[in-house]
């Protein structure tokens, strides 16, 4: 028996030859779909071609998996993802609005076979961006373009980010997101409204700060009005101090102190003690314009000397 099959091997040697050449060429081929390489931050999801389909019970992890050929594995990103879209909404007085929107979400790796066998690879198209836009529409729908336009922009992000939370949290149903997607946030980049609304906003805006840069004079004039009639006040309050605080002995001593600095001065100058009609003595030599009491005190002076 040993002996036949021997003799029947060295017969067939180069059939043998061949079709081992041919097995092995058809395993390193077919290796590539073997051996299933999962990075970081992926799983796989395994359909089984004669064994039942989609394996719902697991996903397969990180590191390398061996499957046989004719079966199927498809490689999921569960980590953070971030998709941009541009939604086409309606305000709240009917005018068309585009709003730019960035979702953050990643799926849920327990809902993976599901995911994959009711939604697909697929499911950011056909699932996340149709929900996602049902909540930005209901949001924008409550607003009209002025505000829309302003400063609400971040209460428009908060009451999106609610409704999305609302929404996927009641409806945990195969047809809703949020049975196998965790949306972590939705960001409202831009938002566009028609090109003559717009030029409305802005010209309504800038007639606004006219108007208010015209208030600001309007006050500014009345503290300005305020501060002079309180300067008057003060002025004359002080003029009518002066006035009843001053007497003519009080003015004749102050001329007697001014004498006294001029005399000091180095400017040639005669000063002569006695007094004409204002008290004060007479300056002489010097660049001093007499005025009329000073002819009234030479007037003096000259009938003096008479004597």
């Amino acid at each position: 028996m040993f002996n036949k099959i021997t003799n029947w091997l060295e017969t067939h040697r180069l059939e043998i030859a061949i079709a081992l050449l041919l097995a092995a060429l058809l395993f390193l081929s077919a290796l590539p779909m073997m051996l299933i390489s999962i990075d970081s931050g992926y799983k796989g999801v395994l359909w089984r071609r004669f064994f039942g389909g989609t394996e719902m019970e697991r996903s397969y992890g990180e590191g390398t998996t061996l499957i046989f050929p004719w079966d199927k594995m498809t490689i999921y990103d569960t980590r953070q993802q971030r998709e941009t879209v541009v939604f086409n909404t309606i305000s709240k007085n009917g005018l068309s609005v585009l709003v730019e929107a960035s979702i953050r979400f990643r799926p849920l790796e327990n809902y993976l076979p599901e995911l994959h066998r009711y939604i697909g690879p697929d499911y950011i198209n056909i699932l996340l961006i149709p929900e996602m836009g049902s909540h930005v529409r209901n949001v924008i729908g409550q607003y009209e373009p002025e505000e829309l336009y302003s400063v609400k922009r971040t209460l428009i992000e908060e009451q999106i980010q609610q409704s999305i939370k609302n929404g996927l949290g009641t409806s945990n149903t195969n047809e809703s997101a949020g049975h196998y997607i965790f949306v972590d946030e939705i960001l409202i980049r831009d938002i566009t409204l028609p090109e003559t609304v717009r030029n409305s906003i802005e010209q309504k805006e800038q007639a606004k700060q006219v108007a208010l840069a015209y208030e600001f004079r309007l006050l500014a004039e009345e503290k300005e009005k305020l501060r002079k009639k309180i300067e008057a006040e003060g002025i004359r309050d002080f003029q009518s101090t002066i006035t009843d605080g001053i007497s003519q002995k009080y003015l004749t001593w102050q001329g007697i102190n001014a004498t006294v600095e001029l005399a000091k001065s180095n400017n040639s100058k005669v000063v002569v003690i006695g007094s004409g009609k204002s008290g004060l003595p007479i300056i002489l030599g010097s660049d001093y314009t007499a005025g009329p009491a000073d002819k009234a005190d030479k007037s003096d002076k000259a009938d003096a000397n008479k004597q």
